[in-house]
């Protein structure tokens, strides 16, 4: 497999109300943010974004290496952003940080499991703290990580 591109879901298990969340595309000044939520009453339960990225093996070695503007790192440690931000009244988020989600354990089977089409890689993690507020920086991954979802 020369290079494919996947679909990723990413599912965040209760997430604290009265905050937005967003995916981030492209890094530092060219960087925006893209699929807009925000969790204004409630306790939704969770909360699912679906990012594709381009797979192609790592020219060192002959693990999946990922691609595209929602992936940022370095080779061997790819991840993507999600963005968290306090809002009220419906105004612009006040952004407060970001949540980074790992590839971390994703293999060429999944690859090629997810590529085959009507499958994505899915994972999820624990979006709250135990106070009631979002968790920001490096998140662990629930479960076994990221897995195969068909459709």
């Amino acid at each position: 497999m020369d290079e494919t591109v996947i679909s990723l879901e990413i599912e965040l298990v209760d997430p604290p109300s009265g905050y937005a969340y967003c995916l981030q595309r492209g890094s530092g000044s060219r960087s925006e943010r893209l699929d807009y939520v925000e969790v204004v009453e409630g306790n939704p339960g969770s909360l699912t974004f679906t990012l594709e990225v381009t797979v192609r093996q790592d020219k060192s070695a002959s693990k999946p290496d990922f691609f595209g503007p929602f992936v940022q790192g370095p080779r061997g440690a790819r991840f993507f952003y999600l963005c968290v931000g306090a809002s009220a009244d419906g105004t612009e988020p006040n952004w407060k940080g970001r949540v980074k989600v790992p590839f971390v354990g994703i293999d060429w089977t999944s690859v090629e499991s997810a590529a085959e089409g009507q499958a994505c890689l899915f994972a999820s993690y624990l979006a709250s703290r135990p106070d009631g507020s979002p968790v920001l920086a490096s998140v662990r991954l629930l479960g076994d990580g990221w897995t195969v979802h068909r459709s």
